[in-house]
């Protein structure tokens, strides 16, 4: 059965990269929920998509110009505070398995050695940097893929070439040949960010083995809906 990706928690319906996003993500009954990860200027491993704070936050500036204690003060929307890795991992232990994003690739050995210290069942680090995923693989044995929303088939030989474990693909790339290539190479296939149903029944039709979305009660909704009623033949 696919597996649905609450996409930075549950961004559709909560503050994205929070906890209040990821015990959203839990409570639709996602399977796993996606993050992503940067440094703070003293080296703190937090939940943040972008390289500023001012999207996402009340504040402003650079995240790597800032310290913990000064993003800790930031609202990251509805009274939240953006987490560090460790406090989000320990959230969803026994309960969901995580995708972890390297948004910068000169983390990646600090995220491996926290992931692999929080001890969860299912955890992958993905990334859209293949020298991330690398130096992932070098010091750890943690599962891995790579991220990516062009360039199909130049992609795919290097998911091949760094022997990670999946390809997280946008969409818009996926067709039933592409999906037979990936399957024929032994990876699990990840569709990402899909927020509609029209969109979602395709990719399910296509037999892809996880879906990210920003809205995983949607998508749960929809899985139910086919085994009702049969809607995706």
């Amino acid at each position: 059965m696919v597996q649905i990706v609450g996409h930075r928690g549950a961004a559709g319906y909560e503050p994205e990269n929070t906890i209040r996003a990821i015990k959203k993500g839990i409570d639709c009954g996602a399977d796993w929920v996606e993050v992503d990860v940067r440094a703070t200027k003293d080296g703190v491993l937090v939940l943040m998509h972008d390289d500023t704070v001012d999207r996402t936050t009340d504040g402003s500036g650079y995240l790597r110009n800032l310290t913990f204690d000064e993003v800790r003060r930031l609202d990251a929307g509805k009274g939240e505070r953006v987490p560090t890795l460790e406090e989000a991992l320990e959230v969803c232990k026994g309960l969901v398995g995580v995708l972890v994003e390297i948004k910068e690739p000169y983390i990646a050995e600090n995220v491996a050695r926290v992931v692999e210290e929080i001890g969860l069942d299912r955890v992958m680090i993905i990334s859209f940097y293949p020298e991330a995923l690398k130096r992932v693989k070098e010091i750890s044995s943690l599962k891995t893929g790579l991220i990516y929303a062009r360039n199909p088939i130049e992609n795919l030989n290097r998911a091949v070439r760094l022997k990670v474990d999946s390809v997280q693909v946008h969409y818009s790339l996926l067709d039933r040949e592409y999906v037979k290539l990936v399957k024929d190479r032994g990876l699990i296939l990840c569709a990402w960010t899909v927020n509609s149903e029209r969109e979602a029944i395709r990719v399910l039709n296509l037999g892809v083995d996880m879906i990210t979305t920003d809205y995983p009660c949607l998508i749960r909704h929809l899985l139910s809906k086919k085994y009702r009623l049969n809607i995706f033949t």
